[in-house]
């Protein structure tokens, strides 16, 4: 009996702290819980592609550290925008993740609400917002199965890949974040994912506390990941150690004779000297200040290769990428709209490297896809040429470059990289045999 009046009395207890805490997260309204609460609420739990935006919803959304706001609105089909679809109007679907959402700017700044009226083959288009953020090849693929279902005369479909989908950069990959097929991979495996999903989907939707415990979670995962891989730097730059980096986020410390490296490594840890200016420096105050130097120079960070690997040298697409792939192209057919699958250049240090000349690895991703659409007739659109115009003066003579197109840290496009992406994709898609 005692026991059983301490469960109880325990079970109370604990339910007033959860209570409380609800409580007082509600009232503090924390910046930063409340932008991801915010995110949150605009989402919606489907049982095919798992997250969908919920129809209705209209959201002032400000990020915590203040890199962009705006008012985030979906219509009655759950589409990003105010905007309903037009019957019997030609259709151009943005297909894709964040990017294509348009995190970054309010609904009328996403470059597929820029693309809305555009002229194709004689027919002026009604341009409508598929995406949604976190997608991979088979979210984008029951996207699209569902919503253009859903949707009479689809012209057009713009199919905007991400390298996030099956491919990641290596500062990424060491803190274990994987590619989106390959999570969409080991799902598949898991019978009972779609209902632990949704379980704690519908949870952390109704809850504050419950959706700052998984946040908090996920932060102590990265966080742990990350001190493991700094650790492992350590070890190794002392010269006791060789650190290797396995599967997930194991690290492997093997012995190795010291090599001296010892001295260097305090040397260059307490004992470094204050940098001397450079007097003798060939900038002038001209191209420096006063003028856009175009090409931008190559950041000191960014490390560009000679020449374009070639394609038999890279890995070839995951299977799950090729398998939606290949029924994105089955879907397009059977529905009859041309499927367009498009390369947005998202990735900063590629940019800086073809336009002075050069390469990077990072777009080893988009020569990988094109070709798997290639080999099957549907042709690809990439737009490398088209970033040399994100250089230069806008119309009052304010200098903009590479980086003012992009949110710092982020990856999305701000409002003027959208529009540049709209401007691009109109001239591009003029030029096509779309427009034929």
């Amino acid at each position: 009996m005692d026991f059983a009046k301490k469960s109880f009395f325990g079970l109370v207890f604990l339910i007033l702290i959860f209570l409380g805490t609800e409580a007082g997260l509600v009232l503090l309204r924390s910046p930063s819980l409340q932008y991801y609460r915010d995110l949150k609420l605009i989402h919606s739990f489907h049982p095919d592609y798992y997250v969908a935006l919920e129809p209705g919803q209209s959201k002032y959304v400000s990020h915590f550290a203040g890199k962009w706001e705006g008012q985030f609105s979906i219509n009655s089909l759950g589409l990003r925008g105010k905007e309903e679809p037009i019957p019997g109007k030609p259709k151009l679907l943005c297909l894709g993740d964040s990017l294509v959402m348009g995190f970054g700017v309010g609904d009328s700044d996403t470059f597929c609400q820029l693309l809305d009226g555009i002229e194709l083959k004689g027919e002026v288009r009604q341009a409508l917002n598929l995406g949604v953020d976190a997608y991979g090849s088979r979210g984008s693929y029951y996207r699209l199965k569902d919503i253009s279902a859903k949707l009479d005369n689809v012209k057009e479909v713009l199919f905007f890949i991400s390298p996030n989908d099956f491919d990641m950069p290596e500062a990424l990959a060491k803190k274990g974040i994987l590619p989106d097929d390959q999570t969409d991979a080991i799902r598949e495996k898991d019978p009972n994912y779609a209902r632990n999903f949704k379980l704690q989907f519908i949870l952390t939707r109704i809850s504050y506390t419950l959706q700052a415990l998984k946040l908090a979670y996920e932060q102590i995962q990265v966080t742990f990941a990350v001190t493991k891989l700094s650790v492992c730097k350590e070890l190794d730059s002392v010269g006791f150690y060789r650190c290797r980096l396995l599967d997930g986020d194991e690290v492997s410390a093997e012995p190795k004779k010291a090599s001296g490296n010892i001295i260097s490594y305090f040397e260059s840890s307490f004992f470094r000297q204050v940098k001397k200016p450079n007097c003798d420096s060939d900038i002038t105050p001209t191209s420096a200040v006063f003028g856009a130097m175009c090409p931008e120079p190559v950041p000191s960070h960014v490390t560009c290769a000679n020449s374009v690997p070639s394609f038999e040298t890279l890995p070839v697409l995951p299977e799950l990428t090729q398998e939606y792939y290949q029924k994105m192209i089955d879907l397009a057919k059977e529905r009859g709209f041309k499927l367009v699958p498009v390369i947005l250049p998202i990735q900063i240090e590629e940019i800086y490297c073809y336009n002075n000349g050069k390469y990077h690895p990072l777009e080893n991703y988009a020569t990988r896809a094109s070709a798997f659409f290639e080999k099957r007739g549907v042709k690809v659109l990439r737009f490398k040429k088209e970033t040399g115009s994100m250089c230069g003066f806008d119309q009052n003579g304010k200098k903009f470059g590479i980086l003012d197109h992009y949110i710092p840290e982020d990856g999305h496009f701000t409002k003027r990289g959208n529009i540049w992406a709209a401007d691009s994709l109109k001239a591009k898609l003029k030029e096509t045999d779309l427009a034929l």
